[in-house]
């Protein structure tokens, strides 16, 4: 009898472990080190980002990046969250990436959604000279894929051709420090010359007036507008996070009377407010953001399935890849009404979300080695460049 019971028990879970779906095989937990803890696209790419590990037998847990992006902390949070079934990081963070590396050697690693000045940033001769730079000598370091622009400068350019092509004469930048985001001077010496060269032959130049404005962290203050020339200005260009940290400004100092009730601002980032969002388009006070594109994050699950799994992309070119993400550039009423009306951005939900997201897992699933032996890094990066705001007009 008791022999008759271990065959019943035995056959039992023989067909229990048949009909469990690939999706529950269990191959282990990618920690997300994130450099958000709310908002639209936080909760965006979690969703997107769990979705996605459960067609491919993942779990995910989301570890939240330290404030100023401190190594010690960075390290900590990750330490914090490891248990001995991770087997991936995808992480937004670069602050103390090759600690985090060198105390977990057999962890496979991708960089998504930042700059990672810590690892890519060169001196004069092209060596890598970033903190974090030696992660570029691990074989389980896999890229990056950034924030949009990579290059300060295609930043710069960009947002001063938007000057140009509305018609502003007058004005004004903000950066946040050089020691944190490097980036934003280079975007602002862009832009400077990319202006200048405007001036040579335009009619009428375009002023630029003053030095970018160093917001250390910190809201842009009223009395900006009362130094010189700041009362006049068409518009302000933000290479900071302008939504957060100069247009609450504008609207006091609108209310205040301090500065031009038409002046505008150009700025990156995105937040779902309902107030900000509806102060967003052509005759608004927010007339243009730059902001990665939401689905762009499909890449770096891909490569670090590909890696786990044992099956990378036979065209990978190696793992000092650092490119730029697919680029949202909302800059009129339309576009920012297909954003607020019809992206993840204006969903409440993870159903509406996943379900207004320009990809679902079977559009996407043919990019993933583990699915299709035959995919291609070089698809692949395309297809994650190719997401722009238009796939949300309709």
């Amino acid at each position: 009898m008791k022999k008759l019971i271990a065959v019943v028990l035995s056959l039992v879970m023989l067909l229990s472990i048949a009909v469990l779906p690939a999706s529950a095989e269990g191959k282990g937990k990618i920690l997300y080190l994130s450099n958000l803890n709310s908002g639209a696209q936080y909760e965006f790419y979690v969703a997107y980002l769990n979705m996605m590990a459960k067609e491919l037998g993942y779990t995910v847990e989301i570890v939240y990046g330290d404030t100023f992006n401190d190594p010690a902390g960075n390290l900590k949070n990750v330490k914090n969250a490891y248990t001995s079934d991770v087997v991936g990081l995808i992480s937004c963070m670069d602050g103390g990436l090759i600690n985090i590396m060198e105390e977990y050697p057999d962890l496979w690693v991708v960089g998504f959604f930042s700059d990672f000045d810590a690892v890519y940033t060169k001196d004069e001769s092209g060596a890598y000279t970033g903190t974090s730079a030696a992660v570029l000598d691990k074989d389980h370091y896999l890229g990056l894929m950034g924030d949009n622009y990579i290059s300060g400068i295609t930043l710069g350019e960009a947002y001063a051709q938007e000057v140009i092509d509305r018609g502003f004469k007058r004005v004004a930048t903000c950066i946040f420090p050089a020691y944190a985001y490097p980036k934003h001077t280079v975007a602002d010496a862009g832009f400077r010359a990319y202006i200048a060269k405007y001036n040579e032959t335009a009619a009428e130049p375009i002023e630029v007036v003053g030095d970018a404005t160093v917001l250390n962290f910190s809201p842009l203050e009223t009395n900006y507008f009362f130094e010189d020339g700041h009362d006049n200005l068409d518009c302000i260009v933000g290479f900071c996070a302008g939504t957060t940290f100069v247009y609450p400004t504008v609207v006091e100092a609108k209310a205040m009377g301090i500065c031009r009730e038409d002046m505008q601002i150009i700025t990156g980032g995105f937040d779902n407010d309902p107030d900000l969002m509806a102060d967003c388009g052509d005759d608004k006070n927010i007339i243009r953001l730059t902001t990665a594109a939401f689905e762009s994050i499909i890449w770096p699950m891909a490569l670090i399935d590909a890696a786990i799994s044992g099956h990378m992309y036979k065209d990978y070119p190696g793992n000092k890849s650092q490119l730029d993400s697919g680029i949202m550039v909302i800059n009129s009423t339309e576009k920012f009404e297909a954003v607020i009306n019809n992206s993840p951005m204006g969903a409440t939900n993870d159903a509406d979300r996943l379900g207004k997201a320009q990809a679902s897992w079977e559009d996407m699933k043919n990019y993933f080695t583990s699915v299709n032996p035959d995919a291609s890094y070089q698809a692949l990066t395309e297809y994650c460049q190719s997401f722009a705001v238009e796939g949300y007009m309709k």
